[in-house]
């Protein structure tokens, strides 16, 4: 698990420190936790996943997620306002594919 976290945390182009301040906890503890001498709760578990578009099946257990599952993942996390414009975008985009 700890080594899936660091590894996600370093491609999506996070510090330590960075990562550390957006989970806001101490540099120690995610070092402590990237080395895997700690544990994770389910709250910190949750954040971790937010941040990096990670399942929480893959942190823990390794297993991938589809490409489908993080585009539904994406897309749950847009502010409602920007709905509408999603919904312009994949008509466009539905119509586009259409005249192939």
């Amino acid at each position: 698990m700890h080594t899936r976290i660091r590894k996600a945390r370093e491609d999506k182009g996070y510090t330590r420190e960075k990562f550390a301040e957006k989970l806001d906890v101490s540099v120690s503890y995610l070092a402590e936790l990237e080395r895997g001498r700690t544990g994770i709760s389910v709250k910190m578990l949750i954040k971790v996943c937010n941040l990096l578009g990670l399942s929480a099946d893959y942190v823990l257990f390794g297993d991938e997620r589809s490409s489908d599952s993080m585009r539904i993942d994406a897309i749950s996390r847009i502010n409602e306002k920007y709905l509408p414009l999603l919904d312009k975008v994949l008509t466009e985009l539905l119509a586009l594919n259409n005249e192939d």
